[in-house]
């Protein structure tokens, strides 16, 4: 990866910061899957794409270099596409605040809009939540979209009165779209609160109701969902039930909840897929 001198990031990051309001006069991020349904294509070689999480940059000037790092080294992977796994501010009262907390969040992963931007398929998270920033930015709470023969699913754990559940119009979204997509040859799943929490958040996050979780695990399991991942959590970890992947990645930059070896430490993920198989590594930065 090349070194700039900082004095040039510094000015980089000043554009940034002056640009990006002008981009979103028109209540729109730049390059948002979220909004229409994309126009993408594996390559030759197959499909690569990116997974972070849990940034939440705004107030911090190490969380914002942790993210601005972290989305140099995906810009570097040249993927085809990114996804977020939610919660990339921290929140605010008042839409004013909240807006200025977007606005860091926008000139942290600035380094994936140049030259050309990558398309982003963000999760909402809960602290995501708080005003209509978030559609009013990127569009749609939950959705799906095809790349070659992948398959892709943004589900929304946030949904006002269902938070930390999949159910309702959501649900039943959900089963028609898995049934839809059979003939898949991967299918990625992304939410921000994960089903197998293993941190902080045991009873707090899907596994609140345990019902609704293991009927999602279920349709996940039947329906031979590759891969599943999270957020909420800020570390890393991967376990596998019935078939189906669970990879919570909440390492793009907010206070880690755990010790290196038990997975607190900063990262993102890169997916490849070929015909013939997936794989997921952990790319984890080094401060």
């Amino acid at each position: 990866m090349p070194r700039y001198p900082c004095r040039l990031r510094r000015i980089t990051v000043a554009l940034v910061v002056l640009l990006l309001p002008l981009a979103l006069q028109a209540d729109e991020f730049p390059s948002s899957i979220n909004r229409q349904k994309p126009q993408l294509a594996p390559t030759r070689q197959g499909l690569a794409f990116c997974v972070f999480g849990d940034c939440q940059p705004a107030g911090d000037a190490s969380r914002f270099r942790i993210t601005s790092s972290i989305a140099r080294a995906m810009a570097v992977e040249q993927p085809q596409f990114v996804m977020g796994l939610g919660d990339y501010i921290d929140g605010a009262k008042g839409l004013a605040a909240t807006q200025q907390q977007w606005q860091r969040f926008f000139a942290a992963i600035a380094p994936l809009m140049q030259p050309t931007p990558i398309p982003l398929a963000l999760t909402i998270g809960n602290h995501d939540d708080g005003s209509p920033l978030f559609e009013r930015y990127f569009g749609r709470r939950y959705f799906s979209f095809n790349v070659g023969n992948v398959h892709v699913i943004i589900l929304d754990s946030q949904q006002p009165g269902q938070y930390g559940q999949i159910t309702g119009t959501q649900w039943q979204w959900l089963n028609a779209d898995l049934t839809a997509a059979a003939q898949a040859r991967f299918i990625f799943v992304t939410l921000h609160q994960p089903l197998f929490p293993v941190s902080v958040h045991r009873g707090s996050a899907l596994d609140r109701y345990p019902n609704y979780r293991d009927r999602l695990h279920m349709l996940f399991a039947r329906q031979k969902v590759s891969a599943v991942f999270s957020g909420h959590e800020h570390l890393y970890n991967h376990q596998q039930r019935d078939g189906v992947h669970y990879f919570i990645s909440g390492g793009g930059g907010a206070p880690l909840y755990a010790e290196a070896p038990s997975g607190g430490f900063y990262h993102y993920l890169l997916v490849e897929c070929t015909d013939e198989s997936f794989s997921v590594q952990v790319k984890r930065l080094n401060l």
